[in-house]
């Protein structure tokens, strides 16, 4: 049967046509952009983040009065918590951080080398001021330069020399030494490896650290765990009550592992991959519901004209594939459309989530997957058709 025979047949049912050939497309893009959505989340929680998640504690804090919020007290809330977690069986090192890793969004700043801004400026670089044992607890390797182990205060004076991780350094400096360089944050004192601070849309790993007292915390600060394997859930189960304990003035936001930390970072692309994977395959069984009951309905209407050709020589297996090649060519007619509705769609998610473009292997897999849902849908139908017998031409004349 020819390509303009069977379009022609569908132009008689135009109204069922249209109908499918819409649910087909819809179909089609919702199932595109779901895959898409899926396969970045899962490419993204298997990246490397430079940290050891899941034995690392992250404990999110605000001091409850105002007082405790500003420099001194603060300092000695933070040492009197620091001092009172340590004491825990399996706490490898503990350190407070005015923010932690796996963020979206924070505390960051441009980066530049002091006279030369216009060349070398890196923007929104996390900015962390921490206690000494940050790094001990990140478990970032020392790449180049003498990490700081004392609080230095900010003054009119000097301010306290930063800690780079590696890939931003490389970026600022390229090939030359950039130990004792100046830059606008102060001067560089180390380089460290690279871990994961804030999301950005290529996942940079760029950050700076600063070794020095947190002078207010109007919005809370973290206290980082560093925790023995086997001793994770021993201590999550005790930093409530301990820090509590220490002094009741507080809000503890939450406790949770930075490997949980790292999933909820992603939160928002995972739901609505789900929501839009359920969607599709709502789409999907309502498309072959569908398209089963177009067959089944083109069969019954149908008799006569199949008992004719039945009665001319056609072949059980010529009237099969007749019926499945209107299905395939109405899949084909809707993928188009669908492709066309995917990227519609797909543009529309860019502009409120962090999602890829479609890609042309993607779109011929799902097309094979609806090809392969249709010919499921209008099989029975079709089987029925083949045992019309010629006879039925006769009875009707």
């Amino acid at each position: 049967m020819s390509v303009r025979l069977m379009i022609k047949t569908m132009l008689r049912r135009k109204v069922v046509t249209v109908l499918l050939l819409v649910q087909l497309a819809l179909t089609l893009a919702l199932i595109l952009n779901s895959m898409v959505l899926a396969k970045q989340t899962h490419e993204r929680l298997q990246e490397p983040t430079g940290l050891d998640l899941a034995n690392t504690l992250l404990v999110q804090i605000k001091p409850t009065t105002p007082a405790l919020r500003q420099y001194p007290a603060l300092g000695e809330l933070l040492e009197r918590q620091l001092g009172a977690i340590r004491q825990l069986p399996g706490v490898v090192a503990a350190a407070y951080t005015n923010q932690s890793p796996l963020l979206q969004g924070g505390n960051n700043g441009s980066l530049y080398k002091v006279g030369d801004e216009e060349r070398n400026n890196v923007s929104t670089v996390p900015q962390y001021y921490a206690s000494a044992d940050i790094f001990q607890v990140l478990g970032v390797e020392l790449k180049n330069g003498q990490l700081p182990q004392i609080l230095q205060s900010f003054d009119s004076d000097s301010s306290p020399p930063v800690v780079l991780t590696e890939s931003v350094a490389e970026k600022l400096f390229e090939s030359d030494n950039p130990i004792g360089q100046a830059t606008n944050q102060g001067t560089i004192a180390a380089v460290v490896s690279d871990f994961y601070g804030q999301r950005s849309a290529d996942m940079v790993m760029y950050n700076t650290i600063r070794i020095a007292p947190l002078y207010g915390v109007d919005w809370g600060y973290s206290l980082l765990l560093r925790v023995d394997p086997q001793q994770v859930v021993s201590v999550r189960s005790q930093l409530d009550n301990l820090l509590r304990q220490v002094d009741s003035n507080i809000e503890i936001f939450h406790i949770r592992t930075l490997q949980e930390q790292h999933q909820r970072l992603y939160n928002t692309e995972y739901g609505l991959s789900v929501l839009l994977a359920l969607l599709s395959a709502l789409m999907l069984l309502v498309t072959m519901i569908s398209g089963y009951s177009n067959a089944h309905f083109h069969v019954l209407k149908s008799q006569k004209e199949i008992g004719i050709k039945r009665a001319l020589g056609a072949n059980k297996v010529t009237i099969l594939l007749e019926l499945l090649a209107e299905g395939w060519l109405c899949t084909v007619l809707g993928g188009l459309l669908g492709v066309v509705a995917a990227v519609l769609l797909n543009q529309a998610l860019a502009l409120v989530i962090s999602i890829p473009v479609l890609n042309g292997w993607l779109v011929m897999l799902t097309l094979l997957l609806l090809l392969l849902c249709v010919t499921l849908a209008t099989w029975y139908p079709a089987r029925i058709a083949t045992r019309i017998s010629p006879a039925t031409a006769t009875k009707t004349l």
